[in-house]
């Protein structure tokens, strides 16, 4: 059962049973998965049991399917003496629709190879989270594993990371899908997003700015450069259907949608497609980046996690780590959650970590000031001077 039902409610479905044994989804030291009873005749509340005890009354081996095998049509037909059935794991997500939007292109095509990949992924996931579960029972006394019989082994599969495709190919894969405009290309765009938040796709997250009150300069100025672009897949990233105006930022061309309150929801890049260098940073609900040449754009973030200031954590950890690359190279890719323990600027480090007020101004020369800072100390950050929009 993938929830902890109410043993009652089942009893009221099945009013013709004598008793009703649940499989529960944890694991007790020495006697294998939790399994909890409840006798019909009997007004008590469920009560726990051992797998022999479910083997003594019954007068047979318990079936166990593992994780991913709970097919229940194949549970169904099921009987006591049945041999042990070879299937494909199944995860919860359906990959069905990656193989279908697949054969839409020719097998070496590099969008075919994208959804082919992550369809292969998920369903190895399952075959390996399967297998792991029935050798689970591998570490318990035999007297255990003889009260029950395994009703179901996964089909084994190659593992996909073993011949993975070059990061180029899946952005260039999934750049097609995402300019598609039908629904299929829209639930492979749902799976990539649950499976491991869209890592594959040619922008990292999202960015929410609240309704707009009027008061951010910085905000207004990126809004007004936002033009006008067909719905397509990609906005499905944004949201599931949101409605609302479907825009584009021009410097990136990435996806932004517009709310009817006038919230905005965008997509962050990767990296920034510009050579112009830093100019300075604008702190103000979001981090903004200034180039030299005038332009403005939110900052770049991966998938697993995005810059934030004014508090000892993740957010300003990778935000310290952003400024430093991009003082270098504005064009860099965007630091992920693996630097977090590595080392960078103290004063980065400080300067990130104050709680700063929005609408702040960081100019290059402060932040390279805060980089080539000795002191540790967040008094050097409070420091620097700063100016307002």
């Amino acid at each position: 059962m993938g929830a902890w039902q109410s043993l009652n409610e089942l009893a009221d479905v099945a009013s013709d049973a004598d008793a009703i044994v649940v499989l529960r989804p944890d694991w007790r030291v020495f006697e294998g998965p939790n399994v909890d009873a409840l006798d019909i005749a009997i007004p008590h509340g469920p009560y726990h049991v051992l797998w022999e005890d479910i083997a003594r009354v019954i007068g047979m081996p318990a079936p166990y399917w593992p994780i991913n095998m709970r097919d229940p049509q194949e549970m169904l037909r099921w009987r006591p003496g049945s041999q042990t059935v070879c299937a494909q794991a199944q995860h919860e997500l359906n990959v069905g629709p990656l193989f279908q939007l697949a054969a839409a292109y020719s097998d070496d095509h590099r969008t075919s190879r994208t959804l082919r990949e992550l369809a292969h992924v998920i369903v190895h996931r399952a075959c390996v989270e399967a297998s792991r579960n029935l050798e689970h029972w591998d570490d318990y006394k035999r007297h255990v594993t003889r009260d029950v019989v395994f009703a179901a082994k996964p089909l084994r599969m190659p593992d996909p990371h073993e011949d993975s495709l070059p990061q180029d190919i899946r952005e260039f894969g999934w750049t097609e899908v995402l300019q598609r405009t039908d629904t299929l290309a829209e639930q492979c765009i749902s799976i990539a997003r649950q499976w491991d938040g869209g890592e594959g796709f040619p922008f990292s997250g999202i960015v929410h700015l609240g309704a707009d009150n009027g008061t951010s300069i910085i905000r207004a100025e990126w809004v007004s450069k936002l033009i006008y672009a067909p719905r397509n897949a990609r906005y499905r990233v944004l949201g599931s259907r949101l409605e609302g105006r479907t825009l584009q930022d021009p410097s990136t061309g990435l996806p932004v949608l517009e709310l009817p309150d006038k919230t905005i929801i965008a997509a962050v890049a990767k990296r920034l497609p510009t050579v112009s260098p830093l100019h300075s940073i604008v702190l103000d609900g979001s981090v903004w980046i200034r180039t030299e040449d005038g332009q403005l754009f939110l900052a770049p973030a991966q998938w697993d996690g995005g810059a934030t200031w004014g508090y000892s954590g993740t957010g300003p950890t990778i935000l310290a780590h952003l400024l430093d690359r991009l003082l270098d190279d504005i064009s860099t890719p965007a630091p992920s959650t693996e630097v977090l323990g590595s080392h960078t600027a103290p004063g980065l480090n400080a300067l990130t970590e104050t709680d700063w007020s929005h609408g702040t101004v960081i100019t290059r020369q402060q932040l390279e000031e805060a980089r080539n800072a000795r002191t540790t100390s967040r008094r050097r950050a409070h420091s620097t001077t700063v100016r307002s929009e």
